[in-house]
């Protein structure tokens, strides 16, 4: 999954970006509001981070526009502000949860995966797909016989997120695009084989004979429905 993180301190931004990224998620950093609506404008993310205490463009103002702008991605705001106003205001902006600061890294993350969830097609906690479960919390495949457990697989972060993201969205194809921008962060090249690689990786896990990851050609991957 993919995180903008919209933070103009780096020593909250960078530890934050690094602890995210060792979770398996995708990370970018915007400094401030103008350069956040950029990156919003320009990539496809699963959840912003957003602080309230900007330069120039505030989140406040920042939430406003995206979902003026029909964006509906969910925003956590971060903000050492804790008056219920402060929160309420936020709210009326469009943010989906609110976090004050100094945080608990793991309740973050746990805010991140309900947001998230909640806004994707899928919303269970594990996947079922197949013989099969992921747990992406723990990036691990489990595979069933007979309704008990027969393997746990483990999976690296990539390819986690790459099945998650396809059994999130399984009743539609997904680009090569797509998948790069979701799980990887801005600074992937798009031409690169990297997306192919971990698909074989994790073919030779969970899917050998390619009947779960499907190829659709010229369009990209999806899950099969059987």
């Amino acid at each position: 999954m993919k995180i903008l993180i919209v933070e103009d301190e780096n020593d909250i931004a960078v530890p934050l970006k690094n602890s995210l990224e060792k979770k398996g998620f995708a990370v970018d950093v915007a400094p401030e509001g103008k350069s956040a609506l950029e990156s919003i404008r320009k990539n496809n993310y699963d959840c912003i981070l957003l602080d309230l205490n900007l330069p120039e463009v505030d989140g406040l103002r920042v939430s406003q526009i995206i979902r003026k702008e029909k964006n509906t991605t969910p925003v956590i705001m971060l903000t050492a502000r804790s008056q219920i106003y402060d929160k309420l205001e936020g709210f009326d902006s469009g943010a989906d949860d609110y976090v004050t600061k100094p945080f608990d890294l793991p309740e973050l993350i746990a805010r991140i995966n309900a947001v998230i969830k909640r806004n994707s097609l899928n919303k269970l906690l594990s996947l079922r797909f197949d013989n099969f479960e992921l747990f992406p919390d723990r990036n691990l495949v489990k595979k069933y016989k007979g309704g008990k457990v027969i393997a746990e697989i483990e999976l690296s972060n990539k390819e986690t997120g790459i099945l998650e993201y396809l059994l999130r969205n399984s009743k539609k194809i997904i680009s090569t695009e797509e998948l790069l921008e979701h799980v990887w962060d801005s600074e992937i090249d798009l031409f690169t084989d990297t997306l192919k690689t971990h698909i074989k990786t994790l073919r030779k896990k969970i899917d050998p004979n390619k009947n779960i990851i499907l190829t659709i050609r010229g369009k990209g991957y999806r899950i099969s429905s059987h």
